[in-house]
Parts: C-alpha cells; structure tokens; sequence
C-alpha cells in the first residue's frame, strides 16, 4: 500500500503562498491583452470614461477594422514576410552552424569571430546603409525588402552551435564513412537531435519579423505594401473617434498569433521530454 505523505502546516503555507504569487503574476501578465479585448467593444464614450468593461458592447467594431480597405494586405504581407524570414534565416543558420562545429577550412576563426562581433553593433547604426542597399537594388514595397535584414542572426548561430557541438561529432564521422552526404546528415540526424533549439529560432525569428515595426515603415510607402504593425497605426479611426475598431484589428492580429504560439509551446515541451 502507498504510504500517505503528511504535509507539514509550514509547508502548506509555503504552498499557498506560491499559488498566490503565481495567480498575481500571471494576472498582470495578462491583464494587457484582456483590456485589449475589453476595448475592442468600447465605444468613443467609453474610451473616454476610462471604464475597463464596456458598457454596450459594440460588435461593430470588428466589421469596421476588417472592412478597412486594405487590412487583409496587412495581414497578408505579415504573415508571409514572418514565415519566409523564420525559413530562410533557420536555414541560413543551420548551414553556418554545421560549418563551423563540423567542418575544418581555412579562415575559420576569423570569419566566426566577424560575426560574433556584428552582435556589438547597434541595428540603427547599421539602419540608414541598410535602407540605401535596399533602396538600390529595387526592393522597396517588395517583401524582399522587408526581410532583407532578417535573414541572419550572430545570437542564435551561437545558439545553434553549441546544441550541435552538445552531440559530438562521431556521428558525423560515422555518417561520413557510410557515403551519407552533409545535407543528409543534417537532414537525418542533426536536426532531430537539435529540434528544440531550431525550433526556438525559428519562432524567434517569426516573431521578431513580425512584431518589427520600423523597417518595415522605411522600405514601405504604399499601403497596400505595409505590414499590420505599420497598417494598424495607420487605420485611421483614432482620428475618427473609433479607437475600439482600431483595438479590435489588433485582436485579431494578436489572439491568432498567440494561439500559434501556444501550440509550439507544447511542441518544444514535448520534444524536450521526449530527449
């Protein structure tokens, strides 16, 4: 039979009171985003009443925000530049990973240690040579353009490196005697072996992307080009008095992205046990 485990009155206590700083962090944590919701359905009235419930919802808010001319471009050119930067730069990255944890060429070092130090250099320092390459090849308004500064980062090569340098290199060898190519090797192994950690770069760089708001407004000037970080300021309703459909873009811009999230939450949690 299973013993039964007494709690001490003391640890009890200590029990509470977690629970308790737990349910009061996780009440801040989330009050912005239900107040985001609240104000979705407030009225001009009520933004200025300063209620934190509306006092009739106004459901029309939504409609407004998604009958707005060009919000699905927002949407569109969001989502899309989002997805191609988190491909592209996880790829990018892996590559260059791989290279310099599993292969041995001249210049190795130096070339690692230029790109460890770019992590010193401030991104508005970098922000106006930026915009004039960008500018002269053609891509302004063009997702090319939008993610052109997004397809690589320092920060998380080390990332990546040090979850493949954690697994060795006998693999390689290994995999190396047999025929096996480098891309298949990192097809087959490495990549299963790192999963978590090229997962969390990817939904970094998604998230990154897509939260980025001033690049996006310098390499864009149509609105139908812009992305819903850069759109939704430029809706038009706050000036109109109709903040709450403003609010109520950002809901639906927000609460689809957070369930996404949610989902790869559990995907890295499980991949982690599952390691």
């Amino acid at each position: 039979m299973r013993k039964r485990v007494e709690r001490r009155p003391f640890d009890t206590f200590k029990y509470i009171i977690r629970k308790v700083i737990l349910l009061i962090l996780a009440v801040l944590v989330a009050f912005p985003l239900l107040y985001m919701i609240c104000s979705s359905l407030f009225s001009a009235r009520d933004f200025n009443n300063l209620r934190l419930f509306p006092s009739v919802p106004k459901w029309g808010n939504y409609a407004k925000a998604f009958g707005y001319r060009y919000f699905t471009s927002f949407i569109i050119n969001s989502i899309v530049t989002s997805v191609l930067a988190a491909l592209i730069r996880t790829t990018v990255i892996v590559l260059a990973a791989f290279a310099f944890t599993h292969l041995r060429f001249k210049g190795k070092n130096l070339i690692l240690g230029a790109l460890v130090l770019t992590l010193f250099v401030p991104h508005e320092a970098v922000l106006y040579q930026n915009y004039k390459t960008v500018a002269t090849l053609g891509l302004i308004n063009t997702w090319a353009g939008i993610i052109a500064t997004s397809l690589f980062s320092a920060a998380q090569m080390l990332l990546l490196m040090g979850s493949f340098v954690s697994h060795g290199t006998q693999a390689y060898d290994a995999a190396r005697i047999d025929g096996s190519t480098d891309i298949r090797y990192i097809w087959d192994v490495l990549l299963p072996l790192s999963g978590p950690a090229v997962l969390t770069v990817m939904i970094q760089t998604l998230i990154t992307t897509f939260n980025n708001y001033l690049w996006p407004l310098l390499v864009t000037n149509k609105p139908r080009s812009r992305t819903i970080q850069v759109g939704v300021t430029m809706l038009g309703f706050s000036e109109s008095g109709e903040t709450g459909a403003q609010m109520a873009a950002l809901v639906m811009v927000t609460v689809p992205f957070l369930v996404v999230l949610a989902l790869a939450k559990r995907r890295i949690e499980t991949a982690l046990i599952s390691k």
